[in-house]
């Protein structure tokens, strides 16, 4: 029976290469291994490997039978075990960073190896565009980072893992909503209407680019199936990708199989999610006393002689004590608090949210064929009710060496993601559940009385009714929001070595997205006189986004003498990308068991095409001299259909050296520096991620004519033309240093940048006759200057038997700055989601918080005579500046009051094991910047219609207690503009989070291979752990409106989760 099963699995990888005379050859070698095994009884050998350097065990040195795919790793102290076919094998002990050997085994039972470091392989190889190369030779600025170190992490997506980890990358999740991805900066923001986000390649496949900071198409991959990152930052590195490098580039490279390794690995973990941080809200007593005097403040005001003991049926309609709108509940009684019952309102919409990740994987192969297949399922539940996503992953990596010069492959990742969403985010307007948990006043239960008919009328009416309260809970449970999402991503490359020098490589991939959305909201959702909900209403929504690329390079290759190294590239690119989407609204559905669209009557619809193309030509020649001297040169050419026929193509060059001091000869008088190199570069990449894909034409729009008294369907442009716009175009000088001392025991990289990016597109004042009021055009400039530090260091290094400790950290400076802003310089003033509240001019950063600055508050009537003031303000009422010192305040006393953008972001990841066990402690921070919490200007109105935070206990009551002298009294008819945008509301977003702490074991290979396991681990680990901040929000880390001009603003957002797991890593 084995017999047939072994032929059968041999013949299946080859045919699926469509090779069939390899899998006739293979076949007879199948037929011939199974009668030689049959003859000769296998042997084992076992041994153990040590560095020659220091004797201790070297872990994961691969030991392969050479010619097979027969093979080992050593364990954590460099032990190691094989069973070989004969006693005339030769065995390949191999690991990176040091010289490779081949031993004949002959009769021997026992064999120790000892290894040599390799100066050539010691470094590290780096992916850049269109190929790779080694660390020591890099002239331009890369971070990278192996994903193995994140592998244990309760993370959905790899970009959360990246936190804090590289310098000049920001990666901030800004909500905890599961399927979100967190937002990439690197090196700053740089553009005003374009994306900021960095360009995604995976496996040298460039994706679709974001619009504005999202980690593009890495939300959806596998973190397992990924091998390596590396991120781009300077212009000799990312000029190669041209128009699209401009904010960096992340290398995405996934795992592939190697031969001689066969391994099967299953990884599993489970979880509990909790939310990480809870708000404090009044209680029914402390709001009832709020709510009193907030009532009597108004009463006292407004009519002459008025007592605070005057019953309610003695005050005039609007000044008396409140009961929801339209709804009497027996037993409220303010006059009495401690009979009220306070409900937390967190707690209904909160929940312990479980988490589990299976993963399963085989990899391996031999000298002719090497495969990676790995299937993978996540459950991640939401912390709030009914949110969550299901995913599954597939993914197949097949490399095969057809012949001496011929080499293809094949990469396919299809993903399925099921989502369920809440409406989670926003202020009062947008019904977000966050907002209402907390407005809702505390002493009124989810339901009326006695029945399970949702409350509707959940706040108190004021003189302005600006503001209301749906139920959350209703929101929750009453509303079903669905989205199902289908990816295919899949590339195929041949490589043909046309000499021994010249290499020639193609490439075709598509990335293929289907998205379909489901709403439904039920009859039983409860409507509000401010808020009018529309029960029995649905839409359906689909999307697809086809994006296909094609690249062919030749390499070619020269070495002379060991002393001159020559590379040289040259290619061509293009790619096109399509996106579809539709919508149909639907309501008058006769009940909620039929919830398609078919079951309503139809309201509308709508639906969008749009397709954009890119034509382009790169080159590259690298030149060594005595690898000591570096020298790298780029040069791209894109062609796009983005723009007009005046600026359609755009040319980006780049060029670094590099100076390998440590090669010099002087050099080895001083010991204690093992590597030093000085790098220098300068180059010019661009951006054309814009949000239209049509911003050089005038494009039509539908619009209605009158016709003979009857109104009929047309078409008008909607924009005016410009065929001169071009691409943003950013030239960025780094200068670096890379530093090793102590046998790289420390290991420093340091660098010096300056980034200006010009030709900003804005949209400026055009004349009126134009029949426009604006145009877009090509006016801006922004610079990012900065610093970035990675220092890495082996404490203690116990050989793989005693302790060892290693610690990497990061820090980054970058200071953003507009340089110019329209014809005029004038600001651009930004509206989130209620008046303006951001601003941006030159001399600046982007996206400057704006509005009134808050001096504390008018104490006494003499105060209020004494300096300007709204017309309106009384004693408790809040002071604002007199910015113009014109002796009024109105809105030319608006001013910059705050800033998102950090002085520096910070990371930290020390690493410890000791005898199989295993610690891992990441922690990551955040310097400076600020955050407008526009939350707060509901949460904490004093207006006494909804609940408040806390923070309004400290109050201004009286002159005589003045609270804490920020927070303004309470009154129901709120005087002095005390809800403006203000200083008031700008927070410091200062934070250190520990990102995450694993502990593992991993069993002595001895005892686990006693059970036919190469590998066993067990982990436990906690993502989120604590965060330090003094942000009064759930997340220091929110940005509510995401975009260059309007980040850092809270309106409410779903808050992270802490999460603790458990889990086992199975090799085999």
């Amino acid at each position: 029976m084995k017999q047939p099963l072994l032929i059968l699995s041999f013949l299946t990888v080859n045919l699926l290469l469509n090779d069939t005379a390899a899998a006739a050859q293979t076949l007879a070698t199948a037929r011939s291994v199974q009668v030689s095994s049959q003859r000769t009884a296998d042997q084992t050998i076992t041994g153990r490997v040590t560095d020659g350097s220091t004797n201790s065990g070297l872990p994961g040195v691969s030991v392969v039978v050479k010619g097979t795919s027969r093979g080992t790793t050593t364990d954590t102290d460099g032990n190691y075990r094989l069973s070989v076919p004969d006693q005339g094998v030769t065995l390949v002990f191999s690991f990176i960073g040091y010289a490779t050997q081949e031993i004949v085994a002959g009769n021997r039972s026992t064999l120790d190896v000892t290894m040599a470091t390799d100066d050539k392989t010691l470094s590290e190889i780096v992916v850049v565009g269109y190929g790779t190369q080694n660390r020591r030779e890099l002239t331009g600025s890369v971070a990278s980072l192996k994903t193995t170190t994140i592998k244990d992490q309760p993370v959905p997506n790899v970009v959360e893992g990246l936190a804090g980890r590289m310098p000049g990358v920001l990666i901030q999740q800004n909500t905890g909503s599961p399927g979100n991805a967190p937002s990439i900066k690197v090196r700053g923001l740089g553009s005003i209407s374009a994306g900021n986000g960095p360009l995604v390649v995976i496996d040298g496949q460039p994706l679709n680019s974001g619009t504005q900071t999202n980690a593009g198409g890495l939300n959806q991959l596998n973190p397992n199936d990924i091998d390596k990152i590396d991120v781009l930052k300077d212009a000799s590195a990312t000029a190669i990708y041209g128009s699209r490098g401009a904010n960096g580039v992340v290398m995405v490279t996934t795992k592939r199989g190697k031969a001689g390794q066969n391994r099967i690995n299953f990884d599993y973990y489970i979880g509990s999610q909790e939310v990480s941080k809870k708000m404090s809200v009044l209680n029914a007593q402390q709001f009832a006393e709020f709510n009193k005097e907030a009532t009597n403040t108004a009463y006292l005001e407004r009519v002459a002689g008025a007592s605070v003991n005057d019953p309610n049926s003695a005050r005039p309609a609007g000044l008396r004590y409140r009961y929801p709108q339209g709804v009497e509940f027996p037993g409220v009684n303010f006059n009495d608090p401690n009979s009220l019952t306070s409900y937390d309102y967190q707690d209904m919409i909160f929940r312990k949210a479980p988490i589990s990740n299976y993963q399963l994987s085989a990899s391996g192969g031999s000298e002719k064929v090497q495969y990676f297949l790995s299937g993978n399922y996540l459950k991640q539940d939401g912390i709030i009710r009914k949110s969550g996503i299901n995913r599954y992953t597939v993914r197949s990596n097949v490399d095969a060496q057809l012949s001496s010069k011929l080499k293809v492959g094949v990469s396919f990742s299809p993903t399925y993601q099921t989502e369920s969403r809440v409406n989670s985010d926003g202020h009062w307007a947008s019904n977000g559940v966050i907002n209402a948990a907390l407005t809702l006043l505390p002493f009124i239960p989810i339901y009326q009385p006695g029945t399970s008919v949702y409350n509707s009328e959940l706040y108190y009416a004021t003189p302005y009714d600006w503001s209301g309260v749906t139920n959350p809970v209703a929101n929750i449970t009453e509303v079903d929001n669905n989205v199902s999402q289908l990816r295919l991503l899949g590339n195929a490359y041949a490589e043909l070595a046309i000499y021994k020098t010249l290499r020639y490589r193609g490439t075709v991939g598509a990335d293929l997205n289907y998205l379909r959305q489901n709403y439904y909201q039920t009859s039983a959702i409860p409507t509000s006189s401010l808020l009018p909900l529309t029960p029995n209403s649905a839409y359906a929504y689909t999307n697809q986004n086809i994006n296909w690329v094609t690249n062919h390079t030749l390499n070619y290759t020269l070495d002379l003498s060991n002393t001159h190294h020559v590379e040289a590239l040259v290619g061509l690119e293009s790619q096109r990308n399509d996106f579809e989407e539709s919508q149909v609204n639907a309501n008058n559905f006769p009940n909620d068991i039929v919830r398609t669209i078919n079951a309503g009557t139809i309201t509308g619809g709508t639906s969008n095409r749009t397709q954009w193309t890119l034509a382009s030509y790169f080159a590259r020649v690298i030149y060594n001299y005595k690898d000591r001297y570096l020298f790298n040169a780029s040069i791209r050419s894109d062609g796009s259909s983005r723009f007009g026929p005046t600026n359609r193509f755009g040319t980006f060059p780049s060029a670094s050296v590099g100076w390998r001091i440590i090669e010099e000869p002087f050099m080895k008088s001083v010991p204690v520096i093992t590597d030093l190199k000085l790098r220098a570069s300068y180059g010019l990449s661009g951006n054309n991620a814009f949000t239209t894909n049509y911003p050089a034409i005038g494009v039509l729009t539908k619009d209605n004519y009158v016709f003979g008294n009857a109104l009929s369907n047309g078409l008008a442009t909607s924009s005016i033309a410009n065929n001169r716009l071009g691409w943003e175009k950013s030239r960025q000088t780094d200068i670096g240093l890379d530093l090793g001392l102590f046998q790289n025991r420390v290991f420093l990289t340091a660098d010096y940048y300056n980034r200006i990016t010009t030709d900003l597109l804005l949209s400026v004042q055009v004349p009126t006759l134009t029949g426009f009021s604006t145009a877009v055009q090509n006016i801006g400039k922004v610079k990012n200057e900065g610093m970035e530090f990675a220092l890495s260091t082996r404490n203690i290094d116990g050989g793989g038997k005693g302790l060892t400790w290693t610690t990497d950290l990061n820090l980054s400076f970058n200071r953003n700055t507009v340089l110019a802003l329209g014809p005029n310089g004038d600001a651009i003033i930004n509206n989130s989601g209620i008046g303006s509240t951001n601003i941006t001019v030159v001399g600046k950063p982007l996206g400057n918080f704006y509005g009134y600055q808050q001096l504390g508050i008018f104490q006494n009537q003499a105060q209020l005579d004494a300096y300007p003031h709204f017309s309106d303000s009384r004693p408790g009422d809040i002071k604002y500046a007199d910015v113009n010192g014109d002796g009024k305040i109105d809105a030319n006393d608006r001013t910059i009051i705050g800033n998102n953008q950090p002085d520096f972001i910070y990371g930290i990841t020390n690493s410890l094991s000791f005898k199989g066990f295993d610690l891992s402690i990441v922690a990551q921070g955040v310097q400076g910047g600020q955050i407008l919490n526009l939350s707060r200007r509901f949460f904490e109105n004093l207006e006494g219609n909804q609940n408040q935070l806390t923070v309004v206990e400290g109050r201004w009551r009286s002159e005589q207690n003045p609270g804490d002298g920020k927070t303004p009294r309470a009154n129901a008819r709120s005087t002095g503009s005390n809800g403006q945008v203000s200083s008031r509301w700008v927070e410091n977003a200062s934070y250190f989070r520990i990102r995450n702490i694993t502990l593992g074991y991993n069993f002595p290979q001895a005892l686990t291979q006693k059970a036919k396991i190469q590998t066993l681990r067990l982990y436990a680990g906690v993502q989120n752990a604590v965060t330090f901040s003094k942000y009064l929000g759930y997340n220091p880390e929110v940005s509510g409106y995401e975009g260059p001009l309007t980040g850092g603003v809270d309106y409410g957002s779903y808050p992270l989760a802490r999460t603790y797991t458990v889990g086992l890593n199975l090799g085999f």
